[in-house]
């Protein structure tokens, strides 16, 4: 995705009299690795649920024909095979969603928008907005966060507090000052 294209799926999400400020795109590359660390631990995820599949094939398949439910015993490797290897592929499914993804700022509020089977926009107004942290690598590239939200991370109901914004984006830094400019236009 080029600038230009960004600038057209924002431009199209804008409501009547409202003015594009920014618009930018995150990079694929810098998303990618941030899923590493997930990626690692599906090598020995999947690692295992190979061992599991091999060990229960090599164990039900000795003699003439095992019994009853013990022939099905390998399969049940399976879904953690599968979850490994979705674990272990993050990374490229993380670098395809980024590349679908395009960031917007406008003087009313900021926009997340995927084009992922359709079109989902998540937009933030100043209310929304809180805590503005960014971090910024070397080049001038990083990410600013500016909400964040409360999520569940597991089935016993523990919640985890989620940062949301603009992730592995070029010129951080502006598109931070920008965004606080309009906070405070706003505030004002």
């Amino acid at each position: 995705m080029d600038r230009m294209q960004a600038e057209q799926i924002a431009a199209a999400q804008l409501d009547p009299g409202e003015r594009l400020l920014w618009s930018g795109f995150p990079s694929p590359g810098a998303a990618a690795r941030r899923a590493l660390p997930a990626a690692a631990f599906g090598i020995p995820f999947t690692a295992f649920a190979v061992f599991w599949i091999a060990t229960a094939y090599s164990f039900t398949s000795k003699g003439p024909h095992v019994p009853g439910p013990w022939a099905l015993f390998p399969l049940f490797g399976i879904p953690f095979l599968l979850v490994g290897l979705g674990v272990l592929t993050a990374p490229i499914w993380v670098y395809l969603g980024a590349e679908k993804t395009v960031y917007a700022v406008t003087e009313k509020r900021a926009m997340i928008i995927v084009n992922v089977a359709g079109r989902g926009v998540q937009s933030f107004t100043h209310e929304d907005m809180s805590n503005i942290t960014r971090t910024e690598n070397a080049n001038g590239s990083g990410s600013i966060y500016f909400a964040s939200r409360m999520m569940s991370t597991s089935q016993s109901g523990m919640m985890r507090m989620t940062r949301i914004g603009f992730e592995g984006i070029p010129d951080v830094r502006q598109v931070e000052q920008l965004i606080r400019d309009q906070m405070g236009q706003k505030a004002a």
